[in-house]
């Protein structure tokens, strides 16, 4: 069965979004959230909640990484690297194309960069691993690093690699092993998960599919924070009942019809707050009488109003215009003809209006003096009635032409038109203009009805400047003079009001012997929900959507179920997890000493896992957590990746981080030995901080002839990483150590020259400790021939003939460890040793050479 076929057979019937997923997944095995919000922004297209296209690609067969690829390839070195943790970019790994390379380092001194480089571009089952760049520079550009790899047909490759990216397809063959990948093969609770890994992609699926149902409810929050609470809108059951009932399905139609509020509705619930407001008041009776008052108040308004509007009306004051501008006309005619009549006259002035007053006197003065006689009297006796004296011939002349003039017509008509005009002038005095501009019933009407208010103010000011201009004289009263009737027609309005009022009046009292407050009270209630309703229906209209878009929201949240996932992947697990594959589990865990053990491979799961649970050899049920330690935990989990890789069809290359953490003694020697063993296959590469486990790897490729070689990493400050192809000083043999004690020499020279002398001494210390060790490692090496060695837990009896111990040899040891040891410890001061020269220095190193070379 090929895996990955039926896997690019199953992606082709899966959904766009699902089809995309996929393939994001074999780019990148994890997501991040904000890649996981554009696939949840291809659900929602594809569902139509979003209308804009989205970022959709489909997957291709290239994507799929084929494990049954029966090519292999070797990684050669690791180097260039740029901003990649603290990694020096001046370092290089090499690593042996075949056998076993060791990669050791200190703790913190930057071989786990190294191995994180190596996983992400390798198959792991885990893919949590995260590269950050280097923090101790502000430098910002991004991390890279170059993995030189041979192919199988021997040619070599270059691979740029960026950090942080998905795994290289043309390393899929390799695989890693760390802390972390422990923990996915052997969970801390009682059950251990393994899943093939080309059926990590149900797992990683589902897993993804439960974060994309996270996102999902969260895309609701949006539309749900949009959705108004109308139960607490409106307290009317139908319209309360309504707005529940709500849903994608609702037309608007149905909201229109519910939530209309008409103009007529709108009225009788003006007319509903003022009945309310008059039954629920304490004494109605009072507002009733109040409305009469105001009535009365109006119809004198209006009766007011009404009077001056007759004597102001236009037509009156043309006539009175047309009277008053006769009235002129007469007096100017008689001004002319007293001017004829009397121009011979001994005084001027006769005809004017004082002489007219003073012949109207002498008139009235006549009925008394002759009462018998009409005026003028010019008989014979009769005599002056102002000056009584008798009138000569002239004076009875005079009064003649006197007479004549005043018994005129013009005179007459002159009489009529100032009595005409006198009137009006009165009329328009007595005009109740004040009273109305007083009235206090205004304020009422302006608060009631401004432009009632309004038209008064203006009939007002303009009836004020009509009386005025015609109770002034000698003006055109006409020009420019305001014209009632052009303003609104206050009356009518005034009799309009006046018959509301009258109506209102009636209701009122109406309403007084009805006593009708709950049904009034229940009839606003109603109202005003509805006026609610309407003012908010644009509001209620935006629900309809935002139902819609959580409907399609749910719909996409339920094609996100893992059932159809857990089915395909037990159907493929069922075919893959054969009885072969538990044996090769079986023989790893006895090896380990994990027999005891015993488990059951089922492919039913859940969310594309397969369950493989561990019981121990009891009847009892108890928790492996409770059980088992991290060691056994850390054996359990090693022995499923060695079985995995022993079940891949090519002998790819394998990396191990820090494998025997946690592990006892036993089970290292083991692992040690399983390796070497898988470094006769494969490539093996190997990390580690333990001394130990080194000493123990090279004694067991030592013992099957396996290549082998070392790097060791340190960390100098801020600089980490620093590779040298070379073991650690305490696994180096003694040709070794003498090699880099003889490379030391030169640059203590130098430090002699430049160096502070304290500091300067400081530093033969270290040489002459590291040279002390190196007569050391002589002993253990050469002199005993290996039989007991300080990292190997046996003694190596069978090797007691190799061992050459004279004398002279002892001697010699004694001297150079004397000679070192009197620079390593700590002296008095009354001592006043000097510090030895580089030749000094030379010369003690040869002896330990020497000495080296005698067993050559």
């Amino acid at each position: 069965m090929n895996l990955h076929n039926e896997i690019w057979s199953w992606s082709s019937t899966l959904p766009e979004w699902q089809n995309d997923l996929v393939r994001r997944l074999y780019e990148k095995k994890t997501l991040s959230s904000e890649e996981l919000e554009l696939v949840a922004d291809n659900i929602l297209f594809e569902f139509g909640v979003i209308t804009n296209n989205t970022e959709r690609s489909k997957l291709e067969k290239k994507h799929i990484p084929d494990k049954q690829n029966s090519e292999a390839v070797k990684i050669d070195k690791l180097n260039n690297f740029e901003n990649i943790a603290a990694i020096d970019s001046d370092n290089e790994l090499k690593f042996s194309l075949d056998g076993l390379t060791v990669i050791y380092g200190d703790n913190s001194a930057g071989k786990s960069s190294y191995a994180k480089v190596l996983k992400q571009a390798c198959r792991a089952v885990d893919n949590n691993v995260k590269i950050h760049p280097n923090i101790y520079t502000e430098e910002e550009y991004p991390g890279r690093a170059q993995i030189h790899i041979q192919n199988p047909d021997k040619a070599y490759q270059v691979i740029n690699r960026v950090p942080n990216t998905p795994p290289e397809p043309v390393l899929s063959t390799i695989s890693t092993f760390d802390t972390d990948c422990a923990k996915v093969y052997a969970e801390s609770e009682n059950k251990v998960v393994f899943i093939p890994t080309e059926l990590n992609i149900f797992d990683s699926l589902a897993n993804h599919q439960s974060k994309l149902k996270d996102s999902l409810e969260g895309r609701k929050e949006p539309f749900l924070k949009k959705l108004p609470d109308l139960t607490h809108l409106v307290k009317d059951h139908n319209l309360k009942k309504f707005f529940e009932s709500i849903s994608y399905k609702t037309k608007e139609k149905e909201i229109e019809d519910y939530c209309t509020f008409t103009r007529e509705d709108s009225v009788r619930l003006d007319q509903v707050n003022e009945d309310l407001q008059l039954v629920l008041s304490n004494d109605p009776q009072k507002a009733i009488r109040e409305l009469e008052r105001k009535i009365r108040e109006v119809e004198l308004l209006k009766k007011d109003i009404h009077s001056i509007r007759e004597v102001l009306s236009e037509e009156t004051l043309q006539s009175n215009q047309s009277i008053y501008q006769e009235y002129l006309d007469v007096q100017e005619s008689l001004a002319i003809l007293s001017q004829e009549a009397f121009v011979q006259q001994p005084l001027s002035g006769v005809g004017s209006s004082p002489w007219k007053n003073l012949w109207n006197a002498a008139l009235e003065f006549n009925k008394i003096a002759y009462p018998e006689s009409d005026f003028p009297n010019v008989d014979d006796e009769a005599r002056c009635l102002l000056c009584q004296q008798e009138l000569d011939k002239d004076a009875k002349a005079r009064f003649a032409t006197f007479h004549e003039f005043i018994s005129n017509n013009l005179s007459k008509r002159a009489k009529v038109l100032k009595r005409k005009q006198d009137g009006f002038l009165t009329a328009i005095r007595s005009l109740p203009i004040d009273k109305v501009e007083n009235s206090t019933i205004r304020s009422y009407l302006y608060d009631e009805n401004p432009n009632i208010e309004i038209q008064i103010e203006k009939y007002i000011r303009a009836a004020n400047s009509i009386c005025s201009t015609f109770l002034e004289p000698e003006t055109d009263r006409m020009e420019q003079l305001p014209t009632l009737e052009e303003i609104a027609p206050t009356l009518e309005q005034l009799d309009q009001w006046v018959i509301t009022k009258k109506s209102e009046l009636n209701r009122k009292q109406e309403l007084t012997k009805k006593n009708n407050k709950e049904d009034l009270m229940a009839e606003k209630n109603h109202l005003y929900d509805k006026k609610t309703a309407h003012e908010n229906i644009n509001l209620i209209k935006e629900i309809l959507p935002i139902k819609k878009n959580l409907y399609l929201i749910e719909e996409a949240i339920k094609t996100l179920d893992t059932t159809k996932l857990t089915r395909k992947y037990n159907e493929l697990a069922n075919e893959f997890l054969t009885d072969q594959f538990k044996e090769t589990i079986d023989e790893e865990l006895r090896a380990l000493r994990c027999d005891n053990v015993l488990f059951n491979i089922k492919s039913r799961g859940t969310k594309g896992k397969t369950s493989i649970r561990l019981t121990l050899d009891t009847d009892t049920k108890v928790n492996l957590s409770d059980v088992l330690s991290e060691g056994e935990r850390k054996a359990l989990s090693l022995a499923f990746f060695l079985a995995e890789i022993s079940a891949l069809p090519t002998n790819g290359g394998i990396i191990l981080d820090d494998p025997v953490s946690s592990l006892d003694q036993g089970r290292r020697e083991y692992v040690a030995h399983r390796l070497i063993k898988e470094s006769n296959k494969r490539q093996v590469i190997i990390f580690t901080h333990d001394i130990v486990f080194l000493h123990t790897l090279q004694k067991y490729a030592k013992l099957y002839g396996i290549d082998n070689s070392c790097c060791t990493v340190r960390r100098i400050g801020n600089r980490a990483g620093i590779a040298k192809t070379e073991f650690p000083w305490v696994a180096q043999p003694i040709k070794s150590r003498i090699k880099y004690l003889k490379n030391e020499l030169p640059k203590l020279k130098k430090m002699e020259q430049d160096l502070d002398p304290d500091i300067y001494y400081k530093e033969v210390k270290t040489f002459y400790m590291l040279l002390r060790e190196g007569w050391e490692r002589a002993v253990e090496e050469l002199m005993i021939g290996g039989v007991v060695e300080r990292f190997d837990a046996s003694v190596k009896t069978q090797r007691l003939r190799e061992a050459k111990i004279s004398e002279e040899l002892i001697e010699k040891v004694n001297a150079g460890m004397t000679k070192s040891s009197m620079m390593v410890h700590d002296e008095s001061s009354a001592i006043g040793r000097i510090t030895p020269s580089i030749e000094e220095i030379q010369e003690d190193l040869d002896h330990l050479e020497v000495f080296y070379k005698e067993f050559r």
